[in-house]
């Protein structure tokens, strides 16, 4: 694994991981069932022990940003070592997610007013839009390591990509005016 990748592993799980310090300061005001799933309505339908929720999700999040990252360092090395930027910026989509997802788990059981299906629809809207403009953007070698079977020609590879690119964009758009709508 190169320099950059160790980098960005021990800095993405550092991330994942410091959420337990917002846990660490709010444990005591905190009820000994954490909600951990919610209904389309805000409503909490899915609690977890609060040591499960405050430690063991971030911890568990950590684990699978580390294989995610370890296993495309050693499966995407392109002809020139650059990764794809596409794989740049998922790089750090599961330690932002942790970080999110964590503070409104904990925002939750303290009473703040937090709407967690327009928290998620944001951020699936940003990603899904992100994803969408660099798909289009990703070159054949990319697309012949990337997907499986591989695409049978460059222009058929162009014209997936660029199909999924606008889809991408398209369901980002309608997640993102669904906050509106909700």
């Amino acid at each position: 694994m190169e320099k950059k990748s160790k980098r960005t592993l021990i800095l993405s799980v550092l991330t994942c991981l410091l959420p337990i310090l917002l846990g660490i300061a709010f444990y005591s005001k905190l009820p000994e069932q954490m909600p951990i799933h919610f209904t389309i309505n805000d409503v909490p339908d899915n609690y977890a022990p609060k040591k499960f929720a405050l430690f063991g999700i971030p911890v568990i999040m950590a684990i699978v940003q580390a294989i995610c990252i370890i296993f495309t360092s050693k499966v995407n090395k392109m002809k020139n070592n650059e990764k794809p930027k596409i794989l740049k910026i998922m790089e750090w989509f599961i330690p932002i997610l942790t970080v999110l997802i964590y503070i409104i788990m904990v925002e939750v059981p303290l009473g703040s007013d937090v709407y967690v299906g327009k928290s998620v629809c944001l951020i699936l809207g940003i990603l899904f839009i992100i994803i969408g403009n660099y798909l289009p953007k990703m070159s054949y070698e990319v697309g012949k390591v990337t997907f499986h079977p591989a695409p049978k020609s460059e222009k058929s590879f162009r014209k997936m990509s660029r199909f999924m690119g606008y889809s991408f964009i398209a369901v980002g758009i309608i997640l993102l005016i669904m906050i509106i709508w909700a």
